[in-house]
């Protein structure tokens, strides 16, 4: 691993559980997919990953920032690492990648890769209602974010990214009060109403003393590599597509909240992403 004058370093990578093991032909389809038609899409959203926190949500500008990012799959005992080359520095501390960052990584290239190899073997029908719902809990439980036995205890916040102030302080509330409540939060994953509900869950989790919370985010390929996950973020899911990134919260039967900016004008110069 070696800082270079444009603050990239260059890291072999292990997964902190999820695809730790996996069989010689699991490994092979995740390797060829990626050195293929792929590659393209997983290096933009890796990309998106690794700068995540910087106000600056253009893809092109981030892909013209460092331009000779680079991830690669490579195959080891029974699993995988991920080869990154020319990495933002700001994902590592110490020379060691961020945790968090870690785990987003490898969701990247688990639901990218899966869904795309479910698709090619014909088993996902992304045309049809019922092919489009069986897909969505296909992805979910691949994702291990399917808890069986349990009670559902998950509210989805949906909402923009680019709101003012005020409506950002009114979603972290919201967040907060349902934290205080023992409520885990399901938002898109980035930013702005996305991010403060997350925000005010940790702080009411925290008073309640509560472990194993959970904040899923759900995206899909076009909006990560614009959006950034934020940083609350510990079960990533991206969907094929938006219309399938949005079924979850219907599927779920789980209780669902709009903040007032949802619909709303999206005012750029007021984004409240980084509070």
């Amino acid at each position: 691993m070696n800082d270079t004058k444009s603050l990239t370093v260059n890291a072999r990578i292990a997964p902190q559980g999820g695809m730790d093991v996996l069989s010689r032909q699991e490994v092979g389809r995740l390797r060829d997919a990626t050195q293929g038609g792929l590659h393209q899409l997983l290096r933009r959203c890796a990309l998106a990953v690794l700068t995540g926190g910087m106000t600056n949500d253009d893809p092109r500008a981030m892909m013209e920032r460092y331009p000779d990012f680079d991830i690669r799959v490579q195959q080891q005992d029974r699993g995988i690492k991920l080869e990154l080359h020319h990495a933002p520095a700001q994902a590592f501390v110490d020379g060691r990648i961020i945790r968090g960052i870690n785990e987003q990584l490898f969701a990247v290239v688990r639901d990218i890769v899966y869904v795309s190899t479910q698709i090619q073997e014909g088993r996902f029908d992304l045309t049809a209602s019922q092919g489009l719902t069986n897909a969505v809990f296909e992805i979910l439980r691949n994702a291990r974010v399917l808890k069986p036995h349990a009670e559902p205890n998950l509210a989805v916040c949906w909402g923009g990214h680019s709101i003012g102030r005020v409506e950002y302080d009114y979603t972290k509330s919201v967040g907060y009060e349902l934290g205080l409540r023992g409520v885990d939060i399901c938002t898109g994953c980035g930013p702005g109403a996305m991010k403060g509900p997350m925000k005010g869950a940790i702080i009411g989790h925290a008073k309640q003393r509560r472990s194993k919370n959970r904040y899923i985010g759900i995206t899909e390929p076009g909006i990560i590599a614009a959006e950034s996950p934020n940083p609350a973020v510990n079960h990533l899911v991206i969907m094929r597509t938006s219309r399938s990134a949005s079924r979850p919260s219907c599927a779920s039967r789980t209780p669902s909240w709009c903040s007032p900016a949802a619909s709303a004008r999206r005012r750029r110069s007021s984004t409240c992403s980084a509070s």
